[in-house]
């Protein structure tokens, strides 16, 4: 939790009471690989931060998994709309590798919003960068190639062909099998 606390400390500078009062709704769960922490048809009412694992946000349509997103140690992730519109979930989150996250409930989170300034600052600023992710991520798919895209994929993670099967990083780069392997032979 000393890690978390750091962290959290680098975005909002919480005195020991705020952070005691944060820590109290604080859920530190850990997931084995293959675990779903979020099954489509069920409402997100959390926000998590990865502490250790890699993380996928996915749908299935027409009998086929849709890669939406990975999360790494220290990504903040939800399905956000869900979260905001109280609404069902279209997608799944599901643990790559065994991991250890941080759970922070919507109503636990909207009562800090109550109690703070620096509760509301960190909430706008854990938004921000869930909303920043989504924009760098349409962003990628508007001006990078496929190969820029997975370039920057091995960047966050050089390990992740290990952990993820080839056809789940073929849909996050929203391409074939056929045509990553392609580009994996031209690096």
């Amino acid at each position: 939790m000393e890690y978390l606390k750091k962290h959290i400390n680098n975005i909002v500078s919480l005195n020991e009471e705020e952070w005691d009062v944060l820590k109290n709704g604080i859920q530190e769960i850990s997931c084995a690989k293959g675990d779903l922490i979020l099954a489509e048809g069920n409402e997100c009412d959390f926000i998590g931060i990865i502490k250790t694992g890699l993380f996928r946000f996915y749908t299935i349509k027409e009998g086929n998994e849709k890669t939406n997103e990975f999360w790494f140690p220290m990504d903040y992730f939800s399905d956000y709309r869900s979260y905001l519109t109280n609404i069902p979930s279209n997608f799944n989150i599901e643990a790559m590798r065994p991991g250890t996250m941080w759970k922070l409930k919507r109503t636990y989170m909207y009562k800090l919003y109550e109690e703070s300034v620096n509760f509301n600052k960190l909430g706008r600023i854990v938004s921000e960068q869930l909303f920043l992710k989504k924009a760098l991520r349409l962003d990628g798919f508007l001006k990078d190639s496929p190969k820029e895209r997975y370039l920057q994929l091995l960047i966050k993670d050089p390990n992740i062909l290990q952990a993820v099967p080839q056809y789940m990083i073929a849909s996050y780069l929203g391409i074939t099998p056929e045509s990553l392997s392609r580009i994996r032979k031209r690096i």
